[in-house]
């Protein structure tokens, strides 16, 4: 369950704004179906005759017509017949078409009095039988509702999806702040981490292959995980030189060993989005316990490729226009009653970024 909940909540950092989509998909059908016909059905009250259905609206004719035969109150036939509405001319001519015997000549002896009376035009029986026609807003007012609410949906989803993959709500924003204790402070890890590497020095220009694209990293980044971290999760916004947002790369806990406080990390994601491209590259990077556990190894594989941590290899992350290399600067393994070599006391990754040349 812990693992189905961490492989969640990674996929939805990853994927915000298609999570975001389906949540409001998901919520506009719940409150529709679930609150709308079946928690909070629409109850109506205090309605009319002329709101039955043309059945019951006949019925009623034929009943009225009965008591008109046994007590002859013009009055009060009048106005129970025009309690119909402006179609009681008509209904009293399909009831006097669908009945047959004695209801027909009661019925038909009602609609001569009320003509004479002046109650029903004599032209009523034009078109008898028939009841009155819908308009096609009343036959389909309910779908065209739900579709419009659907398509602004769905419109506000691919809007909400804009703006988080243009980076402009998360440019410029301070990284949330964490619980005090939980992870070291600013200062102390930026003390504790070495520098970052110098693709400008002489020695890796001249080597010809120290970048994947042939020039210098457009951002460097520089992330450490240490045991107790239990909210570990860092992300970096990754921008031309001119400001402009081009994607965000990171790294997150993948997967923990053993039970207990704090959290014993045995893997990690480390991943690539490029706005240019559709899909999020990532890679999992593993101790080496967990890396030679092949049921492990292969259920992690659906998360990203496996990979063994060791101390300076390079793993590489390539989109559409973005190639993003995490450099393993320092690690060492936890110990204690788990199997040796299978957390990390603590992991310092380099991710430099490279922006690829325009295909010609």
């Amino acid at each position: 369950m812990t693992n189905s909940l961490q492989g969640l909540t990674s996929f939805a950092k990853q994927r915000p704004g298609l999570v975001a989509g389906l949540a409001l998909v998901f919520g506009f059908f719940v409150g529709w179906f679930g609150m709308g016909w079946w928690l909070a059905p629409i109850d109506f009250v205090d309605g009319n005759l002329s709101q039955l259905r043309s059945d019951y609206q006949q019925d009623y004719v034929r009943l009225v017509a009965s008591e008109y035969a046994l007590n002859p109150d013009l009055d009060r036939a009048v106005s129970r017949i025009t309690a119909l509405g402006d179609n009681a001319p008509a209904i009293v001519a399909a009831t006097l078409v669908a009945s047959q015997g004695e209801e027909a000549l009661r019925v038909g002896q009602l609609q001569q009095v009320l003509v004479v009376y002046g109650a029903l035009n004599p032209d009523a029986g034009a078109g008898a039988g028939e009841p009155p026609n819908p308009s096609l807003w009343d036959q389909y007012w309910l779908p065209l509702v739900g579709c419009s609410l659907l398509i602004l949906l769905i419109i506000g989803g691919i809007g909400a999806w804009y703006v988080w993959s243009t980076g402009l709500l998360t440019r410029g924003r301070p990284a949330a702040p964490r619980p005090a204790g939980s992870r070291p402070s600013a200062a102390a890890t930026r003390a504790a981490q070495p520098p970052k590497t110098d693709y400008s020095a002489p020695t890796l220009v001249a080597a010809g292959t120290s970048t994947p694209t042939g020039g210098p990293p457009v951002a460097q980044f520089m992330t450490t995980y240490v045991l107790g971290d239990d909210l570990y999760d860092d992300s970096f916004s990754i921008d031309a030189p001119d400001g402009s947002f081009l994607g965000e790369c990171g790294m997150g806990i993948s997967e923990t060993i053993g039970v207990g406080d704090p959290k014993k990390v045995m893997a990690f994601e480390v991943w690539l989005f490029d706005k240019n491209d559709i899909r999020t590259v990532t890679k999992v990077l593993m101790s080496e316990h967990a890396f030679r556990d092949e049921a492990l190894k292969s259920r992690l594989a659906a998360k990203g490729e496996p990979v063994l941590v060791t101390p300076g290899d390079v793993v590489s992350m390539e989109t559409a226009s973005l190639v993003v290399t995490a450099r393993v600067v320092d690690m060492a393994y936890g110990g204690g009653a788990l199997p040796p070599s299978s957390f990390f006391e603590r992991l310092t990754i380099e991710l430099a970024a490279f922006t690829k040349a325009p295909a010609a």
